[in-house]
């Protein structure tokens, strides 16, 4: 029987996934990897060096409307949310305090960050309050305040912890103020995916795995503690995975409306046009 090869980026291997991989699939061969930026996706996937990508579903709204082949959809997303805390200096306790800030970031104009701006657009700080220093993904990220290179940032487990454990500050919780923030998405090129056999197979593993829960929860948790991951990290996959890979359309739509409040460009797509069905059915 002849092997697809299907090749994955993402920033920490998604619970779903890791679920999946316990399954037989002589056809298909997963190759992942692990990217340090959305930015590096998006060339990834432009080059055509990967497939597919797992990322914040507000990089398709920025993705289509930079100077590129302007054809990025989710197929599928692979967890319910994206836990998110905003975390800073010791100094710094809430988002007023944010006035003049160093805000590190992965890009300033894509992803999560447009959340973390929504938040302070709402807390009376425009962006002429604070600046925003691209230095990468979480991992990134977290070093990066820890090393003093900025006074802030948005982290998820286990780095929020970690950092909360190194005396830096809660400020914000991006779930207690977008209560239907969405999770991650899984991103393809509209225009050269819909003949990757291997991607099909892949989703069709994923959906297969949507009951690994409660039942396997134990055997999950082991596999995720195989790969490194801390207890916060391995709690926090746990609880965000899906019942259905179906975007989400409050989720999608709550993404939108931050760009609408912020004046950015993707502010006036529509869910239809960002998100591709197909695969799922």
């Amino acid at each position: 029987m002849p092997t697809n090869t299907l090749r994955v980026m993402w920033f920490v291997p998604p619970a779903i996934a890791v679920a999946a991989s316990w399954q037989e699939a002589p056809c298909l061969r997963l190759e992942s990897s692990t990217t340090q930026s959305s930015d590096e996706q998006y060339q990834k996937l432009c080059d055509g060096a990967v497939d597919a990508v797992v990322t914040s579903i507000d990089n398709v709204l920025h993705w289509n409307q930079r100077h590129g082949p302007k054809d990025f959809v989710v197929v599928a997303q692979i967890e319910t949310t994206t836990p998110l805390q905003l975390i800073g200096s010791s100094n710094l306790l809430t988002p007023s305090d944010l006035v003049g800030a160093k805000i590190l970031v992965d890009a300033p104009e894509n992803g999560f960050v447009i959340a973390l701006r929504a938040l302070l657009q709402q807390a009376g700080i425009g962006n002429e309050d604070y600046s925003l220093t691209p230095v990468g993904g979480v991992r990134e990220r977290f070093a990066a305040l820890t090393e003093g290179q900025g006074d802030a940032t948005l982290l998820g487990p286990p780095f929020d912890t970690m950092a909360l454990q190194r005396g830096f500050s809660h400020i914000a919780t991006i779930q207690d103020v977008f209560v239907n923030f969405p999770g991650q998405g899984l991103v393809i090129r509209k225009s050269v995916s819909h003949a990757n056999e291997a991607l099909k197979t892949w989703i069709h593993m994923l959906r297969a795995s949507l009951n690994t829960l409660p039942n396997d929860t134990a055997k999950l948790i082991g596999s995720l503690e195989s790969l490194g991951l801390p207890p916060e990290a391995v709690t926090a996959l746990i609880n965000t995975f899906p019942s259905t890979l179906m975007p989400s359309r409050d989720g999608i739509e709550l993404l939108i409306g931050q760009r609408a409040l912020l004046g950015l460009a993707g502010a006036n797509v529509k869910y239809e046009q960002v998100v591709d069905c197909s695969f799922l059915q």
